[in-house]
């Protein structure tokens, strides 16, 4: 087993014995400055059809570059598709699509707080089957908080496991509609996580 074999967020539950809360709304926003000539570029991304031609065109052309703004601004880093081999048995393995975590000195990565997903198809459902795994994975390694975003390139849901409860935001994001806004949700979850030293 690995972290997409998983194929709904009961089924993780069930077998980590985390509680599933209704979906309330958890998320803030941190103003994001960011350039007219760097938003204009992502958001002819976000309407080029030709980026949404496979999975791998949406994260690189789409997911990755809206996470990496917000980085630049903090001491975290975008680790993409990563080994992040927790525990075998228990099917926590695998290579996640986007892990936020420091670097430690050794040049790993530090444990991360924010799992990010492309929504396979645009199912969201697996898509956060897969989240919270490899939320309950960085959990067990220690992780207080862990933050999950499942997205489509266009649409962005927002995740959170704390104490072994798990909510999903009730609120989807469309980047197409409101990039900014979209920034503005995920660089808060960023300076949640590094305010919180829950990256160590």
């Amino acid at each position: 087993m690995s972290y997409g074999t998983f194929k709904s967020v009961g089924e993780v539950a069930k077998i980590f014995d985390i509680e599933v809360v209704n979906r309330t709304s958890f998320v803030n926003k941190k103003t994001l400055e960011v350039s007219d000539i760097l938003l204009s570029m992502i958001e002819e991304e976000l309407h080029d059809d030709t980026n949404y031609v496979s999975e791998y065109a949406i994260c690189e052309a789409i997911i990755r570059p809206i996470l990496k703004t917000v980085a630049k601004n903090y001491s975290l880093k975008v680790w993409s598709h990563v080994s992040y081999d927790v525990d075998k048995e228990k099917g926590l393995v695998g290579k996640p699509d986007y892990l936020i975590a420091a670097r430690t000195k050794y040049g790993t990565m530090a444990r991360p707080s924010l799992c990010v997903i492309e929504a396979k198809q645009d199912n969201f459902e697996e898509g956060w089957a897969q989240a919270l795994a490899e939320m309950v994975a960085s959990s067990l390694l220690g992780t207080t908080i862990c933050y999950g975003i499942v997205s489509t390139g266009e649409f962005w849901q927002f995740g959170k496991l704390e104490n072994n409860v798990f909510v999903i935001d009730s609120i989807s994001t469309s980047a197409i509609a409101d990039l900014q806004n979209v920034l503005n949700i995920i660089n808060w979850l960023f300076y949640e996580i590094s305010s919180e030293n829950i990256v160590k």
